[in-house]
């Protein structure tokens, strides 16, 4: 394993910068914090005792950052040595997380304000691929969706009223096929992060979930009738 300090400007609840330093270990079967990792943890808007679900937590560097912001953070991951890791990365950094090992959703039980997804979003074949752990990171399937697609429709089921999710997303993905399932699921989204490199544009989708008004007319929210 190797040490990496981390020092990232953290979005408070005010949205006033407060530069805070992370530090992780990684691992070689776990996916490395990257310029996507920064994006998101800038482009991630919090508050203060949100409940927050990370899928796919690797290092556990977003839920730790998540964590320090007053946050109560449950990450999920397939990989048992990304769990450990994240498990060891958030003692070192003084903060509790719940981590639970399984496939996407699949260890959840609620709902949740916030959900945070970085996707492998770069488009495979098998020949791209190291046959290793490490391809549950990277391999997004032919066009790049196939594990974005499935974290769009889980979200109504644990997706707080009027919460929010945040997902890393790339121009080399089929983005007409993420665009019609964020529509499907009946979510408003917006981008609310972008960085371009040389051959690819990052963003931060941020998909949100209208409230629902539950009071009949003649009655208060409240229950009290007019």
């Amino acid at each position: 394993m190797l040490g990496k300090a981390l020092s990232w400007a953290s979005r408070m609840v005010n949205d006033v910068a407060d530069p805070r330093k992370i530090v992780i270990k990684t691992h070689e079967d776990v996916y490395e914090p990257a310029d996507d990792t920064e994006l998101l943890v800038r482009s991630v808007r919090l508050r203060k005792g949100e409940r927050v679900l990370e899928i796919g937590t690797g290092t556990g560097v977003v839920a730790i950052h998540c964590a320090k912001l007053g946050c109560r953070v449950t990450a999920t991951d397939l990989l048992a040595p990304a769990i450990a890791l994240a498990r060891e990365n958030a003692d070192a950094n003084g903060v509790a997380l719940e981590l639970l090992e399984g496939d996407m959703f699949a260890p959840v039980e609620g709902t949740f304000d916030v959900i945070i997804l970085n996707p492998p979003y770069l488009p495979t074949v098998p020949e791209d691929l190291a046959h290793a752990p490490i391809d549950k990171a990277l391999d997004g399937g032919p066009d790049g969706t196939a594990v974005a697609l499935r974290f769009i429709e889980g979200l109504s089921k644990h997706m707080a009223e009027g919460g929010r999710a945040y997902m890393v997303a790339s121009s080399l993905q089929d983005g007409a096929r993420i665009e019609r399932a964020i529509h499907k699921a009946r979510l408003a989204s917006r981008a609310v992060g972008r960085e371009r490199f040389a051959f690819e544009t990052i963003s931060v989708l941020e998909m949100r979930r209208p409230a629902t008004r539950t009071h009949s007319k003649g009655v208060a929210p409240g229950g009290t009738k007019k």
